[in-house]
């Protein structure tokens, strides 16, 4: 046997082991954080993945979907992106209404030399009550980057699964 074939071997039988000691429920417990990919593309110099972040978790999996969002981008063309400066208020979030959905930005992103990537945590509020598919728009500000980032996403619908 090779010497990889030996190691996924042994990892599995060790997974395997774990499980059975600590049972199947404490198994699902371990791996409840889960990334549901919602939309992607590339705008300007910037590649982007937006995420629903759900959880299986005690008082997490109760939430309805879309109240965690993770906007990863990824600077594909500037030698430098600065986002030092990005506020909540370079984002807004409309429901499928039309009508403006409450935000936070959960972390404040960094920049991005070429081919590094940002991630961004936005919360939102009343997602349960809103109608779907949303439209996020991010436009920074002009001083903030060689170029201004205008990104929209249309056609969000945040789902468990």
């Amino acid at each position: 046997m090779k010497i990889w074939t030996k190691t996924v071997f042994i990892s599995l039988v060790f997974l395997v082991g774990i499980g059975v000691g600590l049972g199947a429920h404490r198994i699902h417990r371990l791996a409840g954080e889960t990334f549901i990919p919602l939309k992607s593309g590339e705008t300007n110099d910037v590649s982007y993945g937006l995420f629903c972040l759900v959880s299986n978790s005690g008082g997490a999996s109760e939430a309805p979907p879309g109240e965690n969002l993770v906007l990863t981008l990824r600077n594909v063309g500037a030698k430098w992106v600065s986002l030092g400066n990005v506020t909540v208020e370079d984002f807004s979030l409309q429901d499928g209404d039309g009508h403006e959905m409450k935000i936070y930005l959960r972390t404040p992103p960094q920049g991005m030399g070429n081919g590094e990537p940002a991630i961004i945590l936005l919360e939102v509020q009343n997602t349960g009550k809103a109608t779907q598919p949303w439209t996020l728009h991010f436009k920074t500000k002009p001083s903030e980057i060689n170029y201004p980032l205008d990104l929209t996403i249309t056609g969000i619908k945040p789902r468990k699964r």
